[in-house]
């Protein structure tokens, strides 16, 4: 099962909640844009020790049912995933259901074949930079040509993770004053006024907000190997 990384990382917590992000706007057939909301439920998630992989089951599985019934109605809120992520998260921590790969998620090729692809990706995002940027794809590429192929699909997926983690706050630490003051009031514009959360809760989805505007910025593609 995929881990969550350290608690106090914003980096591991960004490509966490990007990684939903991406997944539940895959889902949603539509773009859209997560509120302060959402990413407060996804830090709880996090927070509670669920599996990045676990909560892209029970998404995945929430929209399969919908278009089961028929559902034409768009979902407004990754919320509406939220009983389904508990219910997902209990059953499998009492061995209830398997935590294989969901099904969206095998029929894109073997392990090794989704992790070559990730690599290319990142190949292709790099030559679009110079400089310390590049230095630091490069370095994120080294670390992903490193892995072993045969790993398992979850194992090689919390390796993934950590990689682009550490890459985005790597991306981070290379903006000039100019692009930092840029990054820092676009963050303000999407965190907005939330109100009636705690601090704690706000600067997390200070921080979140952050690393996705990096992810912007410099066109990372996620490095997962969920069909996202």
């Amino acid at each position: 099962m995929t881990e969550t990384g350290n608690a106090d990382d914003p980096a591991a917590e960004s490509a966490y909640g990007t990684a939903l992000e991406e997944v539940f706007i895959a889902e949603r057939g539509t773009p859209f844009l997560l509120s302060s909301k959402d990413w407060q439920l996804i830090a709880s998630w996090r927070d509670a020790g669920i599996p990045v992989d676990t909560v892209i089951r029970a998404v995945r599985e929430t929209f399969d049912k919908k278009r089961l019934r028929g559902v034409t109605s768009k979902v407004s809120s990754i919320s509406y995933c939220a009983n389904a992520v508990e219910e997902r998260w209990e059953l499998e921590r009492r061995g209830l259901v398997g935590t294989a790969a969901p099904a969206a998620a095998s029929g894109g090729g073997s392990p090794a074949e989704r992790l070559a692809r990730v690599v290319q990706g990142l190949e292709t995002a790099a030559l679009s930079h110079e400089g310390k940027a590049r230095t630091a794809f490069e370095k994120a590429l080294g670390k992903l040509r490193a892995l072993e192929p045969s790993t398992s699909f979850d194992a090689l997926e919390e390796e993934l993770v950590a990689i682009e983690g550490s890459l985005l706050k790597a991306l981070a630490k290379t903006l000039d004053p100019a692009a930092r003051e840029a990054l820092a009031v676009g963050v303000a514009q999407d965190l907005g006024s939330p109100q009636g959360l705690a601090g704690t809760a706000v600067e997390r989805m200070r921080r979140l907000l952050e690393m996705r505007r990096v992810r912007q910025l410099f066109a990372l593609p996620p490095l997962t190997l969920f069909d996202v």
